[in-house]
This record gives C-alpha cells, structure tokens and sequence, in this order.
C-alpha cells in the first residue's frame, strides 16, 4: 500500500440501468462493526526488537469490544453531541505492526527490512499491518484475515506515560466462518498507542454484506456497559448518502491540470450495532435517521490508476468541508477536515461499476458549535457515480475533556 495520490478525470458511465432507490438498495446491504478496542494486558511487552535492541515493530494484541455511539442532531442552542457506550468483549484481533519508511510499498507476503521507530518523532511514521487475524465470538470460529498500512502520529501534550496518535486503513483477505466468501470489506483505526501496551480506540468495519449473512430481522442484546478507557475523548457519527442530483465534477488547476474530483453528499443521523451473543452469533444492525448537513469533498484520486484490489488499492487524499442545519436548512455549523491517507477498492453494486473505500485523517477546526475543534476522522464508504447514490460512515474522534460533545 503505497502512500501516494493523482489526479483523474471524472469516472466514466457505468450504464448500470438501475433506479437510484434501487441502486442505493443495493448499495445499503452492509454490515456495520463498530468496536472500541483495548490492548490485552497479558500480552506482555508489545515491542519487537532487533539484535541492537532498536524497536522495529509491536505484537498488538486486541480485545475488540462492542461500541454504541448515538449522535443526536444539531440545534440552535446546543450543537452535536453523542453517547459513548463501551460494552462487553465481542472478539481479539492480533497483528504485527512494523515500522516501514515513508515510501515503501508494503504487501502481505513481504517482509520490509528492519526500520527502528523513534518515540520522539516529529512527523508521522509509516507501518504494515502483518499476520492480522480477526475472531469473533468465545469460539473464534468466525473472523477473517486482513492486511493493511497505518501511521503513528506524534501525540502533543506532556506528562507520564509517552502516548502517541495511530489511524490505519485495513482490508479482508481472507474470511472463514461466517466470514467466508466475504472479502469485500474495509477497517479502520484511529485512537491513541503505547509502544509498551499498543492501541487503544476505535476500529470501523464496514462489510459489504450481499446475502445477508449478518442482518437480522430482531432487535440485538441489550449491551452491556464497561468502564471507558478513554474519558476525555468524544465520539460522534454520522452518514454521508448521495442523490443523484448531489454533484460529481472534475476539479481542475487554474492552467487546466486535473487535480481530482469535488464530490458533494448529504449527512443523516446514523446509528450501527453489532453482537455474537445469542445462538446466531455475529450480526449487525444499523439505521439512518434524520438529514442534518451535506459535505463537500476535494478528492486526489485517479480512477484510472492501475490496481484496486484489496493487496493493491489507489491512493487518494481528501479536503472535506462539513455543513450542518436544522430542519429548515438554517446552517448552524462547519466543521474541516481531511483524509491525508486513503485507499480505494473497486468493486460492483448491481452490475455497476462502484468503489468502497477508506480514509483517515485529521479536524481542522470549525465554526459554531465545532469552534476549536481537534481530533481525527475517518470515511467508510461506497459510491457508484452514475447514478450518484452512496453509503459513508464518518466518524470523529474528539478530545473532548470538557464533555461539550457528550451526553452524560
């Protein structure tokens, strides 16, 4: 997974002959994990040395929990704000993380050569995510085996224990159990990481689910509340839903150079569960709620580039620019941000040609209810441009010690 980004012209038709309802029908079957994540304390030490004793690497051992956020809509007096419920354990994910130069090209099969990671950083170093397995359940007999690059960001703040900052953008490879035949699926990380323990946070699955392996008709379990290891951050979510009349046009250099795309979607209230409890094991449930935004994405991607697999996705970056109103489109809010590393998969939705795919980055601040803002952001998405219907995720990770962005 190269770290790199061009600049396309706009997708071509894809002649798919689909109403959009239809076409965003398809478009929503999905299965959606969202899980808090905590190392596991038995793991020991998760650094990995070499001879020298420089840290090349960590063993990352994760106890995924199951994690409710639920975002209630902007208002006049009081901006978004959300609860964040962290419930009981639903899986582990182990990996090795090893630290990569920033222009490597990683893959699974290939072992990069020996890169020591520098606590004292001050620019982002780069990592594959090697050997990741994913299990669900007490048995661990659903899961799958994914394969993925990430970053670890210097952290501001002082005192005690040296954290810093991890987002990272994963793809299934392999599935067994339930998973089996579902490749098609992309993970993200973002949160906080200790070389001596590992990573702590959020991890967002978003699967494309064409049998409905994972949906049920029924409610899920009650959750089970555990204490939040991280107090002082904020989550909140929300999805990015497309109509054809939201705009796709070419960006393009003031001497004509294409640079990209603008993408523009609407934001809706969204809420995703998922559990392994009960005899059918893991399923999902998720539902869109009420409009409250739309965004306005400045895309670097290359549609044309070579590859989209899940071992060799497109690059591409992003400028996102939020809005939020009430219910008579009275803005209310802004809110900026980007993904600085993303990756594109290609795939097909009702015979169209249609891409998922994953971004992380970081908030720039805002206005409103979002003034001085800070914080990271990822995109979990699929889109078919012609007609234009999609499915995002966006989720943000806020530091948030004063809780103006939860509910009690």
């Amino acid at each position: 997974m190269a770290q790199q980004a061009s600049a396309p012209d706009a997708p071509a038709p894809t002649g798919s002959g689909l109403s959009p309802a239809l076409l965003q029908g398809l478009v929503d079957e999905a299965a959606h994990f969202n899980m808090f994540s905590t190392p596991d304390r038995s793991a020991g030490d998760a650094a990995i040395r070499d001879s020298n004793g420089a840290t090349t690497g960590f063993r990352i051992d994760e106890r995924l929990h199951r994690f409710s956020v639920v975002t209630s809509a902007p208002g006049e007096r009081r901006g978004m704000r959300a609860t964040n419920t962290v419930g009981e354990p639903i899986g582990r994910f182990t990996h090795r993380w090893m630290i990569i130069p920033s222009d490597y090209s990683a893959a699974p099969d290939s072992e990069p050569q020996p890169t020591a990671f520098d606590p004292n950083a001050s620019q982002p170093q780069r990592f594959v995510m090697l050997d990741s397995e994913c299990r669900f359940g007490g048995g661990g007999d659903d899961g799958f085996r994914g394969f993925g690059t990430g970053q670890i960001l210097p952290m501001n703040g002082g005192g005690g224990e040296r954290r810093h900052l991890v987002t990272a953008i994963g793809a299934i490879v392999e599935g067994f159990g339930r998973f089996r035949g579902h490749n098609e699926g992309t993970y993200l990380y973002c949160g906080s990481f200790s070389p001596e323990k590992g990573f702590t946070g959020n991890i967002l699955l978003r699967l494309i689910d064409r049998d409905g392996a994972f949906s049920t008709d029924g409610s899920l379990p009650d959750i089970e509340q555990w204490p939040n290891p991280e107090p002082e951050i904020t989550y909140l979510m929300f999805r990015g839903q497309a109509i054809p009349s939201d705009p796709v046009s070419p960006n393009v250099s003031p001497a004509g150079q294409p640079l990209g795309l603008i993408v523009v979607q609407g934001l809706r209230l969204l809420e995703v569960d998922c559990s392994t409890r009960g005899h059918r094991g893991v399923r999902s449930t998720w539902s869109a709620g009420q409009s409250i935004g739309e965004i306005t994405a400045t895309v670097a991607f290359n549609p044309a580039a070579p590859g989209g697999g899940n071992l060799d996705p497109i690059p591409f970056t992003t400028s996102d620019q939020f809005i939020f109103f009430d219910r008579d489109r009275k803005q209310l809010a802004t809110l900026q941000g980007s993904s600085d590393e993303g990756r594109v998969f290609h795939t097909r939705i009702g015979g169209a040609q249609s891409i998922r795919f994953g971004g992380v980055g970081g908030l720039q601040g805002g206005s409103g209810s979002f003034d001085g803002i800070g914080g990271l952001l990822t995109d979990n998405s699929v889109v078919v441009f012609d007609p234009h219907v999609s499915a995002s995720i966006y989720l943000l990770r806020i530091y948030d010690p004063e809780g103006r962005y939860r509910i009690a």
